[in-house]
């Protein structure tokens, strides 16, 4: 390897040192070059396991070709659409290069050294590292005991310095949402200086009359919503998410977005994926809540205590001493899950639901895996 000489001292700012970067979960092709295995299977980042929608394919093909040009830079197609779809005027809809980006737009325009940002423990890691990486703190909040968000403790965390307190709701990584009546009492209390966020990624999958951040926002609250095609709409390689809020905020989002955020094809297949959405969506969040219930019943099973979940994916603690290892047993039989040390919690394991096979052979896997771990395991309290 050659000798790369040292960046020079000062470059790097000294803050960055307490930021951790963002670990993905592993990729297939990556786990069958390391291991030598030829058959992987991948529950690890709660993609859907269905391919894009039909029109949304059809768009990807006809858009191929027009790649020369730079893409419409403010996807007015895409932001047209989903507000039309979402009844709000378009300025109060912004897309991004997925959710992450908009977080990171979030903490970038509101977020200086000394200001707070106020969010729940364990949760999704980009809002942490955000405010992090804008020198900003973020105060952190226990959990409620099934996983979800304790609004009354994140409304304690609220202080003179936080700017920005979010709810992520199903929370990421253990499942569980906010029950929308108490979500509206918590908007309610918090004082005026603070934007709030609510982070519903997992949106297609909550059951009927659980919060919808749209309708808050056609209230006219000073609120922020996002989401994201990744999940149910099965397009997470081409990272496309949106964003609700009051159009002032977005103006200003605007002075620190990149020009050209979100690429063509992408913005082409969101579009299909709309046109899509009432005949295909229904029955693919169908088959996810299928899945994830025997899922954890598979894991009630063989022992263990899964979370409730009402998004695509089960969190299950194994235990600190025993979730890399139980991870790593896993991977050498070609089951790939996401261990959850980075979103808060090292001793849980989150799976995501995939095909019925799919989940068969994790649940399998997950068997053998118990029975060679040494200790007790985990049960319910």
């Amino acid at each position: 390897m050659p000798d790369f000489p040292d960046l020079p001292p000062g470059l790097v700012r000294p803050g960055l040192a307490v930021v951790e970067p963002y670990e993905p979960g592993r990729p297939i092709d990556d786990v069958q070059r390391e291991l030598g295995l030829d058959s992987v299977i991948k529950l690890a980042s709660n993609e859907g396991p269905h391919p894009p929608m039909p029109r949304a394919i059809a768009a990807i093909a006809a858009a191929a070709a027009e790649q020369r040009m730079y893409p419409d830079p403010g996807a007015w197609a895409l932001r047209d659409a989903l507000a039309a779809r979402l009844r709000l005027d378009p300025s109060q809809v912004l897309v991004g290069n997925g959710a992450d980006s908009l977080v990171k737009l979030i903490c970038m325009t509101c977020l200086d050294a000394g200001d707070a940002l106020a969010m729940a423990w364990p949760s999704f890691p980009s809002w942490r590292q955000g405010a992090m990486v804008q020198g900003a703190e973020a105060v952190c909040a226990p959990l409620a005991p099934d996983g979800s968000y304790d609004l009354d403790a994140l409304l304690a965390a609220v202080g003179e310095r936080t700017k920005i307190v979010v709810v992520v709701s199903p929370n990421n990584p253990c499942g569980a949402a906010v029950d929308a009546g108490a979500l509206a009492g918590f908007l309610d209390a918090l004082p005026p200086h603070v934007l709030p966020v609510l982070d519903e990624a997992y949106f297609e999958y909550l059951p009927a009359g659980s919060h919808d951040g749209a309708a808050l926002v056609r209230e006219g609250r000073p609120f922020v919503v996002l989401r994201t095609f990744s999940k149910a709409f099965a397009l997470a390689g081409l990272r496309v998410g949106y964003m609700l809020a009051p159009p002032a905020l977005i103006r200003e989002l605007h002075r620190v977005r990149n020009a050209f955020d979100v690429n063509g094809v992408a913005q082409a297949a969101a579009l299909g994926s709309l046109a899509d959405a009432d005949e295909h969506l229904p029955e693919r969040v169908g088959l996810a809540v299928a899945e994830r219930e025997r899922l954890a019943d598979g894991l009630r099973e063989l022992g263990l205590a899964p979370l409730p979940s009402q998004a695509n994916f089960v969190f299950v603690e194994v235990g600190a001493d025993r979730a890399r290892a139980a991870y790593e047993a896993l991977l050498a039989r070609g089951v790939i899950v996401r261990p959850a040390r980075a979103f808060g919690a090292p001793g849980g394991l989150r799976i995501t639901a995939g095909w019925p096979e799919e989940n068969d052979r994790f649940l399998a896997a997950m068997a053998e895996v118990l029975a060679e771990l040494p200790g007790p395991r985990p049960g319910p309290a």
